[in-house]
């Protein structure tokens, strides 16, 4: 057998299939609670070295005003 006919009889690798999908619902993702916003930033902060950072605080973006 030739190194080419070797190679042309390999399996050839494929895509396996599609996960099953499941319904997505609103129990699966909820929004984080402040107690766990503020746990997860302290974990950041202490994992870059910089312990007593502040969390940054939200703006709301406003459209422009017509002068």
């Amino acid at each position: 057998m030739t190194p080419l006919e070797r190679l042309l009889a390999e399996d050839i690798p494929t895509r396996p299939p599609p996960a099953p999908s499941t319904p997505r619902t609103s129990t699966g993702r909820r929004p984080w609670t402040p107690a766990e916003q503020d746990a997860h930033w302290q974990a950041l902060c202490d994992a870059v070295g910089a312990p007593d950072t502040q969390r940054p605080a939200l703006r709301l973006i406003r459209p422009a005003q017509a002068a």
